[in-house]
């Protein structure tokens, strides 16, 4: 079992993985966690889930998976490119040997655990936590025909995983400010610029912003606070948006798509959250409603949308248990649930939407990633949350753990299924040392970091409607170290840069980066690169969410509305797609757009630096919106280019759609 390690051999740990790839973990020994190490304290009869992370086969060998992901995404003159596989085949070819998953079964049912699952690179089953304890113990004695399959194996006590927990936890990545005192969503609404009828967006006057925060903090360090708060791109329009659906579907250019009949119809996207958008009222009483359907229908009535093409929820790792515990958790996870469904929704509103929600905010969301995988259930993926990288060195290290979730990305990219996470809310800091009474550091979000993941980062929308017409101007997410938020973005410790990246030689902004709660300098030089593309986050310039059949009086962002946004809009072009009968499926976004960017540069970028000027009715040309500067407390963004900030930049919709099926063509 794993202890608390000598700062010798934690940094003997962390300079080898720091340094190495994904072969890294095909060398490590099992990391295992019991429930009692876990959450010490944790009742021996509570309720648990216990996963064991197992090692593909056939990864890294001639023509094995690592291969045929790369020319299913990279090469264009590839048979197999974008020709994608089944679940069944990729069990076939991949799994471990079949003895592996009788043993660790049997060795489950012997404790008195109940096998959930057993997936190509992992198997879950429930018990109490003792029984999962004896379980992992008795794990650690298999012959090494079996461990040599083991990457980890892990306890997640239900109800209790969030509390003083030694494993991964999850955030959402959403940030939310009061609007001023006095003035309600609805005098918003009311007061907003309309298209078509539609409300579009409501500008607030910066003072009435900055006034507030000094009425909250009246001193000059209230003062300061106030003033770099509120910096940026908002200084220099002199005001804050809230962007209603019909005005962010004109500012990404999806308009000529929808008015042509392209708007997600026939494909699903799943929203994986944490306990989901729970009735507050039953919640106090610790008894667990989801309402996200019914807000989604509120949200769609409010904003004159039209439904979904369906609205379904799932617990494949079990409904919610709310307990005193967890309940702030469930609540946070609510605002998460309630901002993805109705955004991912606003861009590609003929799709359908699948809510998948784990009981919990440890790894059990992991588990309804590959669930929706395995299955089929959806053409695309999003996941508003994330934890850093850094946090997987730390003692008990458990680093492990991420090639195992690398795993079930690889899967879902190899089925076509793209994935797309949040890059964080923080700049390019771990700000969760704070909770330690320790500097922050430098580091990446996972799952956004992973190289089968699309990542997605932080911009700030403005724009100011003229008629038909709407000028637009989107910067990065900048740092504000008053408020500590910005853009996440930076490099993996873990994974090495992506084909994509390597293809256009993403640049490495700053070489040698210092971690001081690892103790190491980390050399950032060929490795993967975080986000890959952006969106709005800004609550500043951000949105209204339904919550409870209520919009609360909030401004909305955060990578959490920029993940849903991306994934919405890639939803909307892939019915484009398909429906001009190219029969080009995107799975991970990622690399299509490196692949633009390399090979058809002239279709890389809409052209106009400065601000650019759309019209209602038609498209402009250009895959992608450049991010016009920029920063993220230690990278900055740089006009048509990649950077550790926004990646590429923004999607445009109709150009992207247009450049997306280019790309097919030349694969022909």
């Amino acid at each position: 079992m794993m202890g608390k390690l000598t700062y010798v051999v934690l940094f003997l740990v962390i300079t080898l993985a720091v340094t190495a790839s994904v072969a890294h973990a095909q060398q490590s020994m099992p990391q295992y966690f019991t429930c009692t190490e876990v959450v010490p304290g944790v009742p021996g009869s509570n309720l648990s889930h216990v996963i064991v992370w197992l090692r593909l086969n056939n990864v890294t060998t001639p023509n094995g998976l690592l291969y045929l992901l790369d020319q299913m995404y990279y090469n264009l003159s590839s048979p197999y490119y974008h020709e994608f596989i089944t679940p069944q085949e990729f069990a076939e070819w991949y799994s471990p040997p079949g003895y592996v998953f009788s043993y660790i079964t049997s060795l489950a049912e012997q404790n008195g655990l109940i096998v959930n699952y057993t997936f190509p690179m992992l198997i879950e089953a429930t018990g109490n936590a003792s029984a999962v304890d004896n379980f992992l113990t008795a794990l650690q004695s298999a012959p090494s025909n079996i461990t040599q399959w083991i990457l980890a194996g892990e306890c997640i006590p239900l109800g209790y995983f969030a509390v003083h927990s030694k494993a991964p936890q999850y955030q959402p990545m959403i940030v939310k400010e009061p609007l001023p005192s006095g003035l309600s969503p609805g005098q918003l609404l009311g007061s907003a610029v309309r298209v078509n009828g539609r409300p579009a967006y409501a500008r607030l006057n910066m003072a009435q912003l900055i006034a507030q925060y000094l009425m909250a903090k009246p001193s000059l360090m209230g003062m300061a606070y106030a003033l770099n708060a509120l910096r940026s791109a908002q200084e220099e329009w002199g005001y804050a948006v809230i962007w209603f659906p019909i005005g962010l579907e004109w500012m990404y250019d999806e308009l000529p798509l929808f008015y042509s009949g392209y708007t997600g119809q026939g494909l699903t996207i799943a929203i994986v959250d944490a306990f989901g958008d729970v009735n507050f009222t039953l919640a106090s009483q610790y008894v667990y409603q989801n309402v996200a359907c019914n807000d989604l229908a509120t949200f769609d009535s409010i904003f004159y949308l039209p439904p979904p093409a369906s609205c379904t929820i799932i617990y494949p790792t079990g409904v919610p248990m709310l307990t005193p515990y967890n309940l702030p958790y469930a609540e946070g996870w609510s605002w998460e649930t309630a901002l993805d469904i109705e955004y991912a929704h606003t861009m590609a509103p003929g799709a359908k939407i699948l809510l998948v929600v784990a009981p919990d905010s440890g790894d059990d969301l992991f588990v309804d990633v590959e669930y929706v995988v395995n299955n089929s259930l959806a053409n695309f993926i999003s996941m508003s949350w994330g934890s850093w990288e850094d946090m997987f060195y730390y003692p008990p290290p458990s680093y492990n753990l991420l090639y195992g979730y690398d795993e079930i990305f690889m899967q879902a990219a190899a089925e076509g299924i793209g994935a797309f996470a949040a890059s964080g809310d923080w700049g390019a800091y771990d700000v969760q040392w704070f909770a330690f009474n320790m500097p922050m550091e430098p580091s990446v979000l996972y799952p956004a970091s992973d190289p089968w993941v699309t990542g997605v980062g932080g911009t700030e929308l403005f724009a100011q409607f003229i008629g038909g017409y709407a000028q637009r101007m989107e910067t990065a997410w900048n740092w504000n170290p008053f408020i500590v938020w910005g853009s996440g973005g930076g490099y993996s410790f873990t994974f090495t840069e992506t084909p994509g990246q390597k293809l256009i030689s993403i640049p490495y902004q700053v070489q040698y980066v210092y971690e001081p709660d690892l103790g190491i300098w980390f050399n950032t030089v060929g490795m993967r690169g975080v986000p890959d593309i952006a969106a709005d986050a800004d609550p500043y310039t951000g949105v209204f969410i339904v919550l409870n059949g209520v919009i609360p009086p909030y401004f909305i962002g955060g990578t959490s509305l920029a993940t849903p946004l991306t994934a919405g809009m890639t939803t909307t072009i892939q019915s484009y797609l398909y429906g001009t009968g190219t029969d080009y499926t995107i799975g991970d976004l990622a690399p299509s757009m490196y692949l633009v960017y390399h090979y058809m540069p002239s279709e890389a970028y809409v052209s106009n630096i400065t601000i650019t000027t759309m019209s209602f009715f038609s498209g402009i040309s250009g895959a992608m919106f450049p991010t016009l500067g920029g920063d993220n407390g230690l990278y900055w963004s740089v006009p048509y280019q990649w950077s550790p900030v926004t990646g590429l930049g923004q999607l445009n919709v109709y150009g992207a759609a247009q450049a997306l099926s280019a790309l097919a063509s030349l694969s022909k």
